[in-house]
């Protein structure tokens, strides 16, 4: 398929966009980066750049392609009330722009990026009651990103629903990168397990760039016809300790569900396992060459 990658270019911080493209060109699509961040500031073939919070230029844009897959967000912490109001308006918009250009011009798949955030993120708010959380919970989000994702699963369920294309939202956790000195680098892992509590925030989850591209590509490729959304993950937590033991230091009262192994994720990726074939290759125990145990 011919595929728009919004958010290609990527950031600092976030540079799932050009993991993403590569995955994709590796599996015989062509690729077209949609950004207003130029790769290496020049312009090249099989990148626009356009400002996707205008809905005509989006759909310029997305013009002449199969499919789309939806990375582009504002996705810093909401400092202040303010700064929470601008990121959910940005998000929002062009969350609708993207979704109702492919709409308008029939594409075959909308993949597209939520959050974990959505699951009760940051998790010093939320205390839960039983773990793994499940994709069927109903969404409690807690930041104006989070909401900004919550609103658009309904908006991708309303616009399945009114003009059939398919979307499929991925619910990405924490990404890391194998990759020395990135903010969320695998070297830094070894330092959160002297304190528990340091990653409760979001469950101890946390997924490969590598493994989050191949789900890219698995909901792509997919038969999905509705509108879905599914956790993407690692299949354990970051953590050395066993989930026993982090539940007991940071949720008190909080059970695990029936069949959650020792180190499974905290928050489940089932139904992305069911519905895309998603298979995470890649642990933070395999890059550092540690052993979990």
């Amino acid at each position: 398929m011919k595929v728009a990658v919004t958010g290609g270019t990527g950031s600092w911080d976030r540079g799932v966009g050009p993991v993403v493209i590569a995955a994709l060109e590796a599996s015989g699509h062509e690729v077209t980066n949609l950004d207003r961040a130029v790769p290496g500031g020049i312009e090249r073939r099989g990148f626009i750049k356009v400002d996707l919070t205008d809905y005509g230029q989006t759909f310029a844009a997305l013009h002449g392609h199969d499919a789309v897959v939806q990375l582009a967000a504002h996705g810093e912490p909401d400092w202040d009330h303010v700064s929470g109001a601008a990121r959910f308006h940005v998000n929002s918009l062009i969350a609708y722009n993207v979704f109702q250009a492919a709409c308008f011009l029939g594409m075959r798949k909308v993949v597209w990026a939520s959050s974990e955030t959505v699951l009760g993120f940051p998790f010093d708010r939320v205390h839960p009651r039983s773990l793994p959380t499940s994709d069927d919970d109903p969404p409690i989000p807690t930041s104006s990103y989070g909401i900004s994702k919550a609103n658009s699963e309904d908006l991708a369920r309303h616009m399945n629903r009114r003009y059939g294309v398919p979307f499929v939202g991925l619910r990405f956790s924490n990404i890391f990168y194998d990759r020395a000195g990135h903010v969320t680098g695998y070297e830094k892992i070894p330092g959160f397990w002297s304190d528990p509590l340091s990653r409760r925030f979001n469950l101890w989850g946390y997924v490969d760039s590598r493994d989050t591209a191949d789900a890219c590509v698995k909901a792509l490729e997919s038969g999905i016809t509705g509108a879905e959304v599914m956790t993407i993950a690692a299949p354990d937590t970051i953590m050395r300790q066993t989930n026993a033991e982090l539940v007991a230091a940071a949720f008190p009262g909080c059970v695990l569900r029936p069949g959650t192994g020792p180190r499974d994720t905290l928050i489940s990726i089932d139904k992305a396992r069911a519905l895309i074939g998603y298979d995470p290759q890649w642990t933070w125990s395999r890059v550092l060459g540690i052993d979990a145990g």
